[in-house]
């Protein structure tokens, strides 16, 4: 706000801020929105996202106007975290991950874990300092949670298995395993390769089927068609468990009969339908 000292006195008068306005500095609500949603959204630093307005928008913002920007909203959305945690635990079906991530500047070079839950267009990220029960059971998500669980193979999630309604391993992780499991062949030899691929190609086939029942505004699969592909999937991993059962590997079991195993908990019948339904988006049909 300008400042203007008077002739006579040499007082300095300034005029009020109108309401809305914070400091001498102000920026207007499009520059305010842009470095929120970049600080929020972008899932990036706060000095990063204060370094983009300048280069992206030629509005140099600093890093604390975009820290105080954050902590307004957060204080604006008091009871949403709560809200759509609750949500999120009446879902019928709900993803959840973990990755690690560094954080910037720190001198002890710490790794931290970045969590997400999902169902639908809900979506939850959270971080912690480990990946285990500690953080698992503080979100305050999986616990008590009974209804069908998208996840990896990462051990912290059986404990939250007695109280779901189904586990589904999530397609993404298993196409990528079925990938690393292929790659120990060496040619000319086709002994992984010859039943992770044809897994592989059941799943897609799957995805590719319930995408197509999707448009045509179908609420289930044909059944002979989901028929065979449930006959293709258990017959490539049931080779998987037969050829690597006795196969030789440096510690333990060999990892291809561990993988074909893994995908084959619980009733064998079964194995393909739970993949099935996180063919197209991770989303059942």
């Amino acid at each position: 706000m300008m400042a203007v000292p008077c002739g006579g006195c040499g007082a300095v008068t300034r005029a009020a801020a109108p309401a809305g306005v914070a400091g001498p500095c102000c920026y207007g609500p499009n520059v305010r929105a842009a470095t929120a949603l970049l600080a929020c959204n972008g899932h990036m630093s706060t000095e990063r996202a204060a370094d983009l307005m300048g280069v992206l928008l030629d509005a140099s913002v600093s890093t604390g106007f975009t820290e105080g920007l954050v902590a307004r909203l957060a204080k604006q959305l008091s009871g949403f975290e709560a809200a759509l945690k609750q949500a999120l635990r009446a879902a019928p079906v709900m993803h959840h991950d973990e990755t690690p991530a560094r954080v910037a500047g720190d001198d002890d070079d710490r790794l931290l874990y970045v969590y997400t839950a999902r169902a639908g267009r809900l979506v939850w990220f959270g971080a912690a300092d480990n990946r285990g029960h500690d953080a698992l059971d503080a979100f305050k998500i999986l616990p008590g949670y009974t209804g069908t669980l998208v996840r990896d193979d990462y051990p912290a999630y059986a404990k939250y298995d007695k109280d779901l309604k189904a586990v589904q391993l999530c397609c993404a992780h298993l196409l990528r395993s079925l990938r690393g499991i292929g790659e120990l062949d060496t040619d000319p030899y086709r002994v992984q390769r010859g039943w992770t691929e044809s897994a592989a190609a059941a799943l897609s086939d799957a995805r590719a089927a319930v995408a197509k029942a999707k448009v045509d505004g179908a609420i289930a699969l044909d059944p002979d068609l989901l028929a065979g592909l449930r006959e293709r999937y258990d017959k490539a991993v049931s080779w998987g468990m037969l050829t690597n059962r006795l196969r030789d590997w440096p510690s333990g079991r060999h990892p291809g009969y561990t993988l074909a195993t893994l995908t084959r908990q619980g009733d064998p019948s079964m194995a393909v339908h739970r993949r099935l339904r996180c063919a197209v988006h991770q989303q059942p049909l």
